[in-house]
């Protein structure tokens, strides 16, 4: 999935996940605001209570507000209670009957405010005892909002409320939404930031290389990182030429790494071809590690392709797809197999007004035919490798050298650009050898966004095939196929350089 389209829905689903988030915490947290006003309130209304069940004995025969108008002297018990509650915590406390009429404690009349009205509605004026709460904001005498708690007692026919400003009861409340809000509005933003900028630049940009020179260059950033060795951009202090720069781990220079690395080298010089990287020296560096150094594509990987930009069309991947099969052929035409075709080790460029170019690197499993003196570096028969790339013989043998293995890795590349995924995809490297060994492989037209010509599905799919017979006979013969196909998906300069410049600003497209 492209890299912009993964920012938007993960920015989709922060959003989301943010609200769900924001939700519960504010369910949990109103309930707990809820349950501390139920709390404060009721222990107010207890010692209401209590004075009131006290004038009542006095008085057995006065009930409501009879009741109330024997308490209510500036000397009573009540009124030293109501005394008592903090003006800040809560805005108010009175009294109702049975009937709805509504009495301060000074006898003055209220107006019947919605939780008396509640209080009524749930079977307050009856013989039993009864409690509720309001939380959801009512106004009151002065049309400010309040929430508040109520008590009917039957036995003296008189309910009592005691209310609290809803604004003091709410804040929490509104402060976690104005955290919410920010945290949103900031993930928000930083995600379409991302979505609009280049991911793997910007991790480029703080990138910084764990040494500032190898021999006689300047190391200017760090390019990638493998197992064995780092790959560098680097300068030539005396030529100022850029290049890429390919340095064996001090920690990895055991005798079987540095003899891979050495043929490596050796081997991939001897190559010249438009469509392969060109390597231009080879030496040891002060600190005793060893490199050679290539030149400097910019570029994209076709993985990088298709992580940010997605699958490619048709026309565009025919036309990579036969300068990697004349690179290949290039190498098979030196009795050389690379032995790790994959879209990792495919760059893609455009340079001098010609777009859509694509060179071959990363020779380190690079195995000489002819020289039968020099060993397969692969003790005990060890698979080297990516298992989603490899045909299914070097699985089976590590050591089968056969140039069809060559051609399965170009099928899977033209299967990966059409559709974006690998051919065999499993969390588990066995269950993917199990894949690649003994299932067939799935149409391209199955899984690709674009309409893949029938001649094209055919080629790939023969390319993929388990048994190497069934494959086209060389690089050769899949290019020739690529070349018949081509008229059906013709490619158009002016509409690759518009890409690449739209990508790549500065790329000499």
């Amino acid at each position: 999935m492209p890299i912009r389209r993964r920012a938007i829905l993960l920015s989709l689903l922060v959003l989301g996940c943010t609200a769900i988030a924001w939700w519960l915490v504010h369910v949990q947290l109103a309930e707990r605001l809820g349950a501390v006003a139920r709390r404060d309130l009721d222990t107010i209304l207890e010692f209401v209570s209590l004075d009131l069940i006290g004038a009542a004995e006095d008085a057995p025969a006065r009930k409501g507000f009879a009741l109330l108008d024997q308490v209510s002297r500036p000397d009573s018990g009540l009124a030293r209670t109501l005394a008592r509650v903090d003006d800040e915590n809560f805005r108010r406390i009175y009294f109702f009957d049975g009937a709805g009429r509504v009495s301060a404690a000074s006898g003055g009349a209220l107006t019947s405010p919605a939780i008396v009205r509640a209080a009524l509605a749930d079977g307050a004026a009856s013989p039993a005892d009864r409690r509720g709460v309001l939380l959801e904001p009512y106004a009151d005498d002065e049309g400010q909002d309040v929430v508040g708690v109520w008590h009917w007692s039957g036995a003296l026919q008189l309910g009592i409320v005691a209310e609290r400003s809803y604004d003091r009861y709410i804040q929490p409340v509104r402060w976690v939404d104005a955290i919410f809000f920010t945290l949103t509005l900031l993930g928000t933003l930083s995600l379409s930031f991302l979505a609009q900028v280049d991911l793997r630049k910007l991790r480029d940009a703080f990138r910084r290389s764990d040494i500032d020179s190898c021999g006689p260059y300047s190391i200017k950033g760090l390019i990638g990182e493998g197992t064995m060795a780092n790959v560098y951009r680097a300068e030539h202090r005396h030529l100022k030429r850029v290049v890429a720069l390919k340095r064996l781990k001090i920690q990895s220079q055991r005798d079987e790494t540095l003899e891979r690395f050495d043929r490596e080298a050796r081997l991939a010089s001897q190559l010249s071809h438009p469509n392969i990287i060109t390597v231009l020296d080879h030496g040891r560096a002060q600190d005793g590690s060893f490199y050679y150094t290539m030149e400097f594509i910019r570029g994209l990987t076709l993985t990088q392709w298709v992580e940010q930009q997605g699958p490619l069309p048709p026309a565009r991947a025919v036309r990579m797809l036969r300068q990697i099969c004349a690179a290949v052929g290039a190498m098979h035409a030196r009795q050389l197999l690379h032995r790790d075709i994959k879209p990792d080790n495919v760059i893609a460029y455009a340079a001098h007004g010609n777009c859509d170019l694509v060179k071959l690197l990363d020779f380190g499993l690079i195995r000489d035919l002819e020289n039968k003196a020099s060993r397969d570096l692969t003790r005990n028969a060890r698979v080297l490798g990516t298992p989603a790339f490899m045909a299914p013989e070097r699985l089976r043998d590590p050591r089968c050298v056969d140039p069809r293995t060559d051609l399965y890795g170009i099928g899977c590349i033209a299967y990966y650009l059409l559709t974006g995924r690998r051919p065999f995809e499993a969390t588990i490297d066995a269950d993917l050898v199990q894949q690649v060994q003994h299932i067939e492989a799935p149409r391209a037209s199955a899984s690709s966004v674009f309409a893949i010509p029938p001649a094209l599905d055919d080629l790939i799919a023969s390319a993929l095939a388990k048994d190497m017979d069934d494959r086209p006979a060389s690089a050769e013969a899949f290019d020739a196929a690529l070349r018949a196909i081509e008229p059906a998906v013709p490619w158009h300069l002016e509409q690759a350089r518009l890409w690449w410049q739209s990508i790549l600003p500065d790329a000499e497209a």
